[in-house]
């Protein structure tokens, strides 16, 4: 009988950001082969929920585990090579569909995620991506991370079409059943029916 491998897993975990507590007492299992739904009406809670899981923020209490391992801001990088992020903001990727004429290399290859550094310098906003671009984007990003065994995505239908939104859901689901661990982050209620799993930090934090 196939032994189901837990990939992520949270434990009593307290996260808070400038002091002010979001969230408390937070366990979860978010096994391979299923899509787990985290869902807040705080998008702030949601973003700080995602920094921890991915290693830029340590949680005030508790842990983060993959396989087993602890997962700690210094051990994040190595743990951050198996996983797949669909950013809210999509253009934080943009660099995929339109490269820049230079590139600033990082040890960290998703040192995007983690925002960009603030600088003196005024740099002109970008335009917004379209639906279509979005897609194109997100569907690209996943097409081209099949060793990638975590999918993250923040509100991976927030900018979508419905048609699109019910593409890139099937492209979330495929990625489930291929076996990998899908972790999105939405409280969007067509999301939240798809995912095998829901957990409401509303109803935790209570």
């Amino acid at each position: 009988m196939h032994k189901q491998i837990i990939m992520l897993e949270v434990k009593d975990a307290t996260i808070s950001v400038s002091g002010s507590i979001l969230i408390k007492n937070l366990s979860l299992i978010a096994p391979d082969g299923e899509i787990t739904c985290i869902a807040a009406d705080d998008a702030t809670a949601l973003s700080a929920f995602l920094r921890v899981v991915m290693g830029f923020q340590s949680a005030d209490a508790g842990f983060v585990s993959i396989d087993g391992e602890l997962l700690t801001v210094s051990s994040a990088p190595a743990f951050r090579r198996i996983m797949c992020y669909l950013p809210k903001n999509m253009n934080l990727l943009r660099n995929q569909l339109f490269p820049p004429e230079a590139s600033i290399s990082d040890e960290d290859d998703y040192g995007v995620w983690n925002q960009v550094l603030p600088t003196a310098t005024k740099i002109d906003a970008p335009a917004e991506l379209s639906a279509e671009e979005v897609f194109r984007l997100a569907s690209e990003t996943i097409a081209n991370a099949p060793d990638k065994s975590i999918i993250i995505a923040e509100e991976p239908t927030a900018h979508l079409s419905t048609e699109l939104a019910l593409q890139l859901l099937q492209l979330l689901r495929d990625q489930a059943t291929q076996g990998k661990c899908v972790l999105i982050a939405s409280s969007n209620p067509q999301l939240k029916a798809c995912a095998n799993n829901v957990i409401n930090l509303n109803q935790i934090n209570l």
